[in-house]
């Protein structure tokens, strides 16, 4: 018996689909949770890349995120938020110096998961980043990307999520 077509069509299905299959967890009472450590935030985003630096704040801390998203005038607005942190983490150190972390080689290869993720979805990568004023606490920071990982589940944030949903979504891992 040969094989090679079954495993010439297994090896394709897995470049082609596989290799690119993430579990997303959408919990509607988590969506709707709605109460935030700051009550508002106003994100722009750039394509993943150098090309764009400039446009991220080098004086402000905040919240960002990785999402797949490809703007098109024809596939529906969309959006999958993969990653979720923030910048200024017990320091002032800004948004742009923590987007340079996720464009340093050196500094991602040693996180598998981003690494991943940016390895395979680069393409349709955006970086998107939400400011936060000078008065705005570490904790309250820590908090909303607490709140934002527990109300999206990205797949590839696994720490920085309310115990609770932790604990409950490892038991799906």
């Amino acid at each position: 018996m040969n094989l090679d077509a079954i495993v010439d069509f297994a090896k394709a299905a897995h470049a082609e689909i596989g290799r690119y299959n993430v579990t997303v967890t959408l919990t509607p009472s988590n969506i709707l949770a709605g109460e935030y450590a700051i009550a508002a935030l106003t994100w722009t985003s750039i394509k993943y890349g150098p090309e764009e630096i400039e446009k991220v704040p080098d004086d402000k801390r905040g919240i960002y995120a990785f999402a797949v998203h490809h703007p098109s005038g024809v596939l529906p607005p969309h959006g999958y938020v993969l990653y979720i942190g923030i910048a200024g983490r017990d320091s002032d150190r800004s948004l742009r110096d923590r987007y340079r972390d996720y464009l340093n080689v050196k500094k991602v290869v040693k996180r598998p998961r981003i690494a991943r993720m940016i390895g395979d979805w680069h393409e349709v990568l955006k970086f998107f980043f939400a400011p936060i004023e000078g008065n705005v606490s570490s904790e309250d920071l820590k908090k909303i990307e607490q709140q934002l990982n527990t109300a999206l589940m990205p797949p590839f944030s696994v720490g920085d999520l309310e115990a609770g949903t932790k604990a409950k979504r490892r038991a799906f891992q």
